[in-house]
């Protein structure tokens, strides 16, 4: 759901001829999942003081502004983290940091 979330608003924020990005790798006992696309971009301000700010939405009405709040929530109580690197009219890129489980393999 988390991963679907962010792959949402990732699509909204990117126009039609534009490109969202998913890259899964290992990196030191943790998974990386990064979701990375060219849209609109946001402000360095807007990724600190709002964007995980809960019932915080620039959707009006439409949003009830508790998406990001929840995904990084659920990221947390994992151990993991998001990061979060975005500039207007670049585009945005979400890390999600998640540790890997113990392996149950024979």
């Amino acid at each position: 759901a988390v991963v679907g979330h962010v792959i949402q608003k990732a699509q909204e924020a990117t126009r039609r001829d534009g490109s969202v990005v998913v890259r899964l790798r290992g990196e030191g006992g943790q998974a990386c999942i990064e979701i990375e696309d060219d849209g609109v971009g946001m402000d360095a301000g807007f990724v600190s003081e709002r964007l995980f700010s809960p019932f915080d939405s620039t959707k009006g009405l439409a949003g009830m502004g508790i998406g990001a709040y929840e995904c990084r929530e659920f990221i947390r109580s994992l151990g993991g983290r998001i990061d979060v690197r975005s500039a207007p009219g670049e585009g945005t890129c979400f890390s999600m940091m998640v540790p890997l489980g113990e392996s149950n393999a024979p």
